[in-house]
């Protein structure tokens, strides 16, 4: 028994102007779709656990250009959504929150965010900017889904922190709705290179040259003027290390270099400019450096230095010694790091 939610995912999706199809392989697909919402929700939920909306969420004026592009994107679903419950159009609902949860949370935003919710220190800025983000799209999304699935709306909204009441006492989040879309160019642009950049990687994978994508270097081929200084402020890690290229691509290192020279650093295991999205030629290789036992990422200074506690990156080293972790007395073997 599927439950009375997936029923009603089923009613909703099928466009009820012609003859609707019912039948087992149909009710197997609508519960994969319903699977998909429900464990991306649970997600953001166990990431926000230690999460206080009134303590610790960040003003939107002080959020990484990423969490400002994600709220720009949240914005526009609700606006979807809402325009289509008012035509009773309930499969555009639909569509479009499978197309969110998927393309822009799953498949993007929570992947690249993980890396920020696990490493940072607990109340590190760019964790709590990510929580901020993930708590707004929670709040959206139980609102979005209760006329369709009021189950899983109720769950989601009686699992936040300080719930109280029902989420059918809610309005409709206006407040939302408007964020405006933030620099949607770029991140796009940003986004085609994330996906050539996963081809490339692929073909590297198959050949065991790097396993997963933190032990690959990415190599750009820019000639454009223009499109080099829009990536190169990409590569600095302005806010809180969030925009940085290599948080958002998941690989260990960027190069941008001329096009000329990508399939030489690369071989095979590139993505030729008339090929890719971006309209970028992209090439990847081995990462230089030793991988950090936290964060995996590959760092030429990882393990370097008198305090370093164990072989860690300088950005874990520094919140493990927040945290209370110091280095080993000489003589102890490994994992004999005191607390």
């Amino acid at each position: 028994a599927y439950g009375v939610d997936v029923l009603r995912l089923w009613v909703a999706s099928v466009d009820y102007s012609g003859d609707v199809r019912v039948g087992d392989g149909i009710i197997k697909q609508i519960f994969e779709s319903y699977r998909k919402l429900r464990n991306t929700a649970r997600f953001m939920l166990g990431n926000v656990d230690d999460f206080d909306v009134e303590a610790d969420s960040v003003d939107y004026e002080k959020l990484p250009d990423l969490d400002k592009y994600m709220l720009g994107k949240l914005s526009e679903l609700l606006k979807d959504i809402d325009d289509a419950y008012s035509r009773y159009d309930y499969s555009v609902v639909v569509q479009s929150l499978l197309r969110f949860s998927t393309a822009d949370l799953s498949n993007f935003y929570l992947d690249v965010a993980k890396d920020r919710l696990y490493i940072s220190h607990v109340d590190d800025f760019r964790r709590r900017s990510a929580q901020t983000v993930i708590s707004n799209v929670l709040d959206g999304f139980a609102v979005a889904i209760a006329p369709i699935l009021p189950h899983m709306a109720e769950d989601i909204h009686l699992n936040r922190k300080g719930a109280a009441g029902s989420v059918f006492e809610k309005t409709w989040p206006t407040e939302l709705e408007g964020y405006g879309k933030h620099d949607e160019e770029t991140w796009d642009l940003i986004r085609r290179v994330r996906d050539d950049a996963n081809k490339a990687l692929e073909v590297a994978r198959g050949d065991k040259v790097v396993g997963a994508s933190l032990d690959a270097q990415l190599l750009l081929g820019v000639d454009d003027e223009a499109m080099r200084a829009k990536l190169e402020s990409f590569l600095a890690d302005e806010v809180a290390d969030v925009d940085a290229l290599k948080y958002v691509l998941m690989m260990s290192q960027i190069t941008l270099v001329p096009e000329s020279e990508v399939t030489g650093e690369c071989g095979e295991y590139v993505v030729e400019k008339k090929d890719s999205l971006s309209g970028l030629t992209v090439g990847v290789k081995k990462a230089a450096g030793k991988r950090c036992d936290r964060c995996w990422f590959y760092d030429e200074n990882t393990g370097v230095g008198d305090d370093v506690v164990e072989d860690l990156c300088p950005r874990c080293n520094n919140v493990c010694k927040r945290i209370g972790f110091v280095k080993k007395p000489s003589g102890v073997a490994s994992g004999g790091i005191k607390v």
